[in-house]
């Protein structure tokens, strides 16, 4: 439409992006992914951040949600924690808010600036339920798998009761930990002595199944969570079954 005196501007969000945002971020100093600095950043804002192995970029995410960057980056930070060939310490990030960006695809705009091997690798994942333990395990497990045999640092030295035990492993662990709730409760509800605050996970789980009936409880070690049932079987994709 010609119309003298008048005529329609439309801003082309993807083109100002693509050209302003790498270099914004490239002048942005990284911080080290831990609970303090996560938690300094102002509550609900959003928009998108990186995550880096040192210098290298691995991951691009971006968060629209009521829980702003703190939720996802807290998360984050958790995951890493307790996984082979990762230390939690070289993980630093980046998080630029963004007030009005629904409209654009600023996780592909960066991924393809970037390139981030993390990205579509399982990094970051939900638990994906129990019958999704036959599959094969997402890439970023297989590369970095959970380690049992790291210190936790919650325990305290003393007799506590096993379920009351299992609810703490599955709340404080950074990685998923199911175990059966149903069924057979009867069988959980004795005490175990906790003799170290050192204790690794696998030194709780030799406690619990010490105690359970012989040969009707395992202990499977997924590559990315780990699951206690009262069963006997093998799975296709494991790093290690330990039975009662």
């Amino acid at each position: 439409m010609n119309v003298q005196g008048f005529d329609e501007f439309e801003l082309d969000l993807e083109l100002a992006f693509k050209r302003d945002l790498p270099p914004f971020i490239d002048g942005l100093e990284a911080a080290p992914l831990t609970f303090i600095n996560v938690s300094s950043i102002p509550v609900k804002k959003n928009g998108v951040y990186l995550l880096l192995q040192n210098n290298t970029l691995m991951y691009v995410g971006k968060t629209d949600s009521r829980g702003g960057f703190q939720n996802r980056l807290l998360r984050h930070s958790e995951h890493v924690k307790h996984r082979r060939n990762l230390d939690p310490t070289t993980m630093f990030f980046k998080a630029v808010a963004i007030p009005v960006f629904k409209n654009a695809d600023l996780e592909t705009i960066l991924i393809d600036h970037y390139g981030a091997p993390w990205n579509n690798s399982g990094f970051g994942g939900n638990d994906p339920g129990k019958e999704r333990d036959t599959q094969r395990p997402a890439v970023f497990d297989l590369e970095h798998p959970i380690d049992i045999d790291m210190e936790l640092d919650f325990l305290q030295i003393g007799i506590v009761n096993v379920q009351e035990l299992l609810k703490l492993l599955s709340a404080r662990l950074p990685y998923t930990f199911r175990y059966e709730k149903k069924r057979h409760q009867e069988e959980l509800d004795f005490n175990v002595e906790i003799s170290s605050t050192r204790s690794s996970l696998r030194d709780m789980l030799t406690l619990i199944l010490e105690g359970l009936p012989s040969g009707v409880w395992q202990v499977t070690i997924l590559y990315g969570r780990i699951i206690l049932y009262h069963e006997n079987r093998e799975y296709p994709f494991y790093q290690e079954i330990i039975r009662s």
